[in-house]
């Protein structure tokens, strides 16, 4: 009996690529799965895609007029998959990679064996080039393979299922198919997984070919449409969020007079950290409003703008800390963070501090993560980068404020 279900989107792809991916679904050792391939839009493939597959007859062809996206193939494709009454478990393949023998039978086995909360496997997977030559050392996989194993609700930062998956068919009819392109799978995961637990294999069940031709991670080394991936990354994390009630732990604030690159590349560097339960709060202290007309062409769903003209930084940053909502706070300056984990370290350690401790931040060779204790000198210009709790920021900040009035210098 035909129980696992696979759709494979297919606009334009080179041909071995695509010989490939479809020999390797042939050549699986579980037999009995049906794919359904949806030819999006390129009607060039379909002669292709019927010469890979011969006879077989568990390859159906779909073949669509026009060019919608991944994410409108695949719902095509999951549509007419579901017609089938005896898919239990689904998943989804690329045109380009390369599914070991065992790939189907590794997954529904994992899944067909776990409790009934279980709803969602992944694996481990190799990066190949698109000569085919493997990218990871067997130290590379094994970071590879500790970083996917991370709990349940790391997928709220990263999307640590990767491109190795299967789920089950009754938890995928639960929710409204893939949507929010670019990031439509790991959106879509976000939502099934408030329905059912996961669990991860940590060992490789396929190739996956980086940036080949016509993929999508190579069409995000344009500027313009990473920044629109990321933006959408941000976003999707954020909805999660506020479905499951969880509130923001940060608030970033910049204070700048005007823009110049090296404010931008700051913006996406900050961006750009693995951290993103965080709210940033851009100061604009120009007379004409012109830093929030520059940044705010740097989309983030979660960055305000409060355009406060001609005020002083000190003055402007004390004006903020009084509205932010946060546990924690963090003034940034021009300077990059030196990693992009810095954000997700500080904070998880200031959640483990003893509640006596103010703020942390990182040492002069970033070597490790220092804290700032009661009593410690405060010097405004040193608190970039610093990791606050936000009520001692507000109250080191009133201190500093009034040392500064009294000795004239406001």
């Amino acid at each position: 009996m035909i129980d696992v279900g696979v759709v494979m989107p297919l606009y334009k792809q080179e041909p071995e690529f695509l010989r490939a991916a479809i020999d390797s679904l042939r050549s699986q050792r579980y037999e009995h799965f049906i794919v359904i391939v949806v030819i999006d839009g390129a009607p060039e493939m379909e002669p292709l895609v019927r010469e890979y597959i011969g006879e077989d007859d568990r390859f159906v062809l779909l073949p669509q007029p026009e060019n919608r996206g991944v994410a409108a193939a695949l719902n095509k494709g999951f549509e007419e998959l579901f017609t089938f009454p005896n898919i239990r478990y689904v998943t989804w393949v690329s045109s380009d990679n390369i599914y070991y023998p065992d790939f189907l039978q590794r997954l529904r086995q994992r899944l067909s064996e776990g409790p009934e909360e279980l709803g969602l496997v992944y694996s481990s997977f190799q990066s190949i080039s698109n000569e085919g030559t493997p990218l990871h050392s067997e130290y590379q996989l094994a970071a590879q393979r500790k970083y996917q194993s991370s709990a349940k609700d790391k997928l709220l930062d990263a999307c640590i299922i990767g491109v190795s998956f299967m789920y089950k068919a009754q938890y995928a009819k639960c929710i409204d198919g893939y949507h929010m392109v670019p990031v439509e799978d790991y959106e879509y995961w976000l939502r099934l997984t408030e329905h059912c637990d996961i669990r991860y294999l940590p060992v490789e069940l396929m190739d996956y070919r980086v940036d080949s031709t016509f993929s999508v991670s190579a069409s995000l080394k344009d500027e313009a449409r990473h920044r629109q991936w990321r933006y959408t990354y941000h976003l999707a994390r954020h909805q999660a969020r506020v479905r499951q009630g969880i509130p923001h732990a940060l608030t970033v604030i910049y204070p700048l007079s005007t823009v110049s690159p090296v404010d931008v590349a700051r913006i996406e560097n900050l961006y750009d950290q693995s951290f993103s339960n965080y709210v940033t709060a851009i100061l604009d202290l120009s007379p004409d409003e012109s830093v929030s007309a520059a940044l705010s062409n740097i989309p983030h769903p979660l960055t305000k703008f409060m355009w406060l003209p001609g005020e002083r930084e000190e003055q402007a940053v004390y004006y903020a800390a009084q509205m932010i909502e946060t546990p924690f706070a963090m003034m940034i300056g021009t300077e990059p963070f030196a990693a992009v984990t810095d954000l997700e370290v500080l904070t998880k350690q200031l959640l483990k501090a003893p509640a006596e401790v103010e703020s942390n931040y990182y040492n002069s060779t970033h070597s490790d993560v220092d804290y700032r204790y009661p009593g410690v000198p405060f010097q405004f210009r040193a608190i970039q980068h610093e990791l606050f709790r936000t009520d001692s920021l507000r109250a080191r900040l009133k201190t500093y404020m009034m040392s500064q009035r009294q000795e004239g210098l406001l």
